[in-house]
């Protein structure tokens, strides 16, 4: 695992380019909306709402414009510095969204439990190591509080496959992502093993991948050579993103859970 010192130094040097780039990433722009329309369905409307590791803060924004309070936290100054600016260009109040540089196993500063549910997209709590930031998420939520997590999956289909096929590649777990050119050690997630590796203090209700037959932000070069296959893969993928071995299998898995 990464040392927080660096992987916050990471960030910040991808934090300049990461809306131009990242933000405009067609596998990503897909996988922001699916996990989007998790949280509208997952979260009541109105919610004080904790976000981790909210990066430049879309997903935040996107929930403060739908009508929730959003607290959103990041290690990273750059990250949060971007995410602020783009809050004030939008003219939202810090009373319906607000951000602080805090990592995800320390969340949240205040006495006592105080978020109506929380969520943490595109592997942010991949990055962090996940028995410390299950606790600190537990702590910061009201019982029966929904969580909604995105986090790095083990064995994306489509890479596994093209092992298979080609014999060229490696296992995830051997190959960590990089982020502004440097490899940054993180977690990889199956659904069981994050359910153990975050704790018992959630009661998980369900899963889904992203990416299971979508090739991943990774391969950016691919959708945009190939724009009708791709649309074709992403409404096939809408329908069986939920299938009990398919779920597992995504470049991201996301899980939907509450706070016991």
């Amino acid at each position: 695992m990464a040392s927080p010192v660096r992987a916050t130094a990471v960030f910040d040097l991808e934090a300049p380019g990461y809306d131009l780039g990242f933000g405009t990433n067609p596998a990503g722009l897909v996988f922001r909306r699916v996990f989007q329309g998790c949280l509208l369905q997952a979260i009541p409307s109105g919610a004080r709402v904790l976000d981790v590791g909210c990066g430049t803060g879309e997903d935040a924004l996107f929930l403060a414009e739908a009508g929730f309070t959003v607290r959103g936290v990041d290690p990273s100054p750059a990250m949060v510095g971007r995410a602020r600016a783009k809050a004030a260009a939008r003219e939202i109040p810090e009373s319906r969204l607000s951000f602080e540089e805090r990592g995800a196993e320390d969340p949240w500063d205040g006495s006592g439990p105080a978020f109506d549910g929380a969520y943490s997209d595109f592997g942010a709590i991949s990055c962090a190591d996940p028995a410390r930031a299950g606790d600190a998420l537990a702590r910061a939520l009201r019982p029966g509080a929904p969580v909604v997590l995105s986090l790095l999956g083990r064995y994306p289909l489509p890479a596994l496959i093209h092992r298979l096929v080609t014999g060229r590649g490696e296992p995830r777990s051997r190959r960590p992502p990089r982020v502004a050119g440097v490899r940054v050690p993180v977690w990889y997630a199956t659904p069981a093993g994050a359910r153990v590796r975050l704790g018992s203090a959630f009661a998980w209700r369900g899963a889904r991948a992203l990416g299971v037959l979508l090739p991943g932000p990774d391969h950016r070069a691919w959708p945009e050579r190939n724009p009708q296959l791709f649309a074709l893969l992403a409404a096939a993928e809408s329908l069986v993103r939920e299938w009990p071995v398919l779920r597992g299998l995504g470049d991201h898995l996301v899980l939907e859970g509450v706070r016991r």
